[in-house]
């Protein structure tokens, strides 16, 4: 097989023809953009991020460039930070309100204890002061002497005056702590059982403290009664000493001082409380005798026998009557009557310190 020829070279290019050079154009500026253009994404570092978080920038990012995201478990733990320091505040501000209302009770209930033992330091002088009155009281019994009788009717109205006088500042400072027991209560909100309790406790001081008033206005009321009584007495012991030596005159002036003081006594015995019947008889038997001796004396001043004999008659009837009169008996009633005073009082008294 013969070799087929080689292909022949190309004939050589024509020369190029001359041309005049062009003047040169000034460059064209870039056109701007319709868009804003973003920065490419920087390359990926060449080791692992640190643990800690990025600084925060000290400035904004530029208008066109995001600014840098913050990590997700920075914003967590700042957030669990300011939970855990309000929940710190509202136990602090809980156990402050706690406290703050426990120690204002405290020193609202320590008040009133001062003035409960205060009050019960007084407690022996009131038990005293009955006892005294209930000694005086009996004295009706066994007294024969008016003047004697009368002295001490009128020391028990002194010692009642003081009894009763006497609890007046005790019970201003009880009214003092009850009405503080009950200021603040939205602080002292979580106390109230505390401050409940000790309320019961001053309402119980107030009521012993009502109780001895009572008991000695009782007591002035039986005092006045039997100074007035008594004073009967004595006029009635001066009548018969003036009609035994036989001074008309100095009789008829005790009899009018027994009919006085014999109504005296029967307006002061209204007002006093559980009074005997046995002593408002007595009185009421002893005016009738009064009525009867006036009458006798003046049958004997007129010389009026018949009614001098009628007179007389009538007065040994009223004498028989006053002498079947048992002053034991009304003595014990007092004494029983007056004797619940004293009960209701400790009684109270127990219940306000317990």
């Amino acid at each position: 097989m013969s070799e087929i020829p080689p292909y022949p070279p190309p004939p050589p290019l024509p020369p190029e023809p001359e041309t005049t050079p062009a003047a040169a154009e000034p460059a064209r500026a870039a056109p701007t953009p319709a868009y804003p253009s973003y920065p490419s994404a920087p390359p990926a570092p060449s080791a692992p991020p640190p643990d800690y978080a990025a600084p925060v920038s000290a400035y904004p990012a530029p208008y066109g460039y995001a600014s840098a995201a913050q990590p997700r478990a920075s914003r967590n733990l700042r957030t669990i930070i300011a939970a855990g320091i309000l929940v710190v505040v509202l136990l602090l501000g809980i156990m402050g309100y706690v406290f703050a209302g426990y120690v204002y009770a405290s020193s609202r209930i320590s008040a009133a204890a001062g003035a409960i033992n205060t009050l019960d330091s007084r407690r022996s002088f009131v038990n005293t002061t009955f006892d005294l009155l209930e000694q005086q009281a009996s004295t009706l019994g066994t007294q024969s002497d008016g003047s004697v009788g009368k002295a001490t009717a009128t020391s028990m109205v002194t010692e009642s005056q003081g009894l009763r006088s006497g609890p007046a500042g005790n019970d201003q400072g009880l009214v003092a702590a009850r009405t503080h027991l009950n200021e603040q209560q939205w602080l002292t909100s979580l106390s109230q059982g505390r401050l409940t309790a000790e309320a019961a406790r001053i309402d119980h001081g107030r009521k012993a403290i009502a109780t001895v008033r009572a008991a000695a206005q009782e007591y002035v009321f039986y005092g006045h009664f039997l100074e007035d009584y008594y004073q009967a007495d004595i006029d009635l012991t001066a009548l018969i000493a003036t009609a035994t030596a036989n001074d008309v005159a100095g009789a008829a002036s005790a009899d009018g001082s027994l009919e006085d003081d014999l109504t005296k006594a029967l307006q002061s015995s209204a007002n006093v409380a559980e009074l005997p019947t046995e002593l408002h008889d007595r009185l009421l038997d002893l005016q009738t005798f009064a009525n009867d001796f006036g009458t006798l004396l003046n049958a004997y001043v007129k010389r009026d026998q018949a009614g001098y004999d009628a007179a007389n008659k009538a007065i040994k009837a009223d004498t028989a009557k006053l002498g079947a009169y048992d002053p034991a008996a009304p003595a014990a009633k007092i004494k029983s009557y007056y004797q619940h005073y004293r009960v209701d009082f400790n009684l109270e008294m127990d219940k306000a310190t317990a």
